[in-house]
């Protein structure tokens, strides 16, 4: 009866250990798929849909932002018949960018390049630098909730995971 005890226990345990240990597994997944540059295995980790829906919500919140603090609606009418065509260039911008090649280059501390959303291989020099999350803070925010935060040229971003069952997923990009 004891030694029953002892194996619940163990296995107790065992599954506490890997539950606390999952997000940085898919962490460091994420990490060697953008080192390898292999879009199949980054494809795995990223739910693309809500990633790019996040940061359409961030760049078009940003750009309205812009329009009203400059008071460029109330001086200029064409500035409001601008503003939705320019969210929906953020848009499609947006569907363009959030590739598998262009994660790489935020995950590089990169702004993505103009044919990140068309899968082109990189360059040589650029490849060279390649440190996907280099001095990245790893951290919960919730039990279902973990956040990488970088620090690159352009400030900081966050990386956000959430669990998806057993496994994570990188669910949104918050750029700062």
């Amino acid at each position: 009866m004891k030694r029953k005890f002892i194996i619940l226990g163990s296995l107790a345990a065992l599954v506490l250990a890997y539950l606390v240990a999952a997000p940085w597994i898919t962490v460091y997944q994420i990490k060697a798929a953008a080192q390898a540059h292999d879009d199949v295995a980054l494809a795995e980790h990223v739910d693309f849909p809500s990633v790019r829906a996040s940061l359409k919500d961030q760049l078009n919140a940003r750009f309205m932002r812009k329009m009203t603090d400059g008071g460029q609606l109330q001086d200029n009418p064409l500035a409001a018949l601008v503003a939705p065509l320019a969210g929906a260039m953020v848009d499609k911008m947006v569907d363009w960018y959030v590739t598998p090649a262009g994660v790489i280059e935020l995950l590089d501390g990169q702004p993505p390049r103009e044919d990140a959303g068309r899968g082109a291989s990189r360059d040589g020099a650029r490849a060279e630098h390649d440190q996907p999350l280099a001095g990245a803070s790893m951290f919960y925010t919730s039990p279902g909730t973990f956040v990488i935060q970088t620090r690159a040229d352009a400030g900081v971003s966050q990386f956000v995971l959430r669990r998806r069952g057993l496994g994570w997923k990188l669910t949104a990009i918050v750029l700062r």
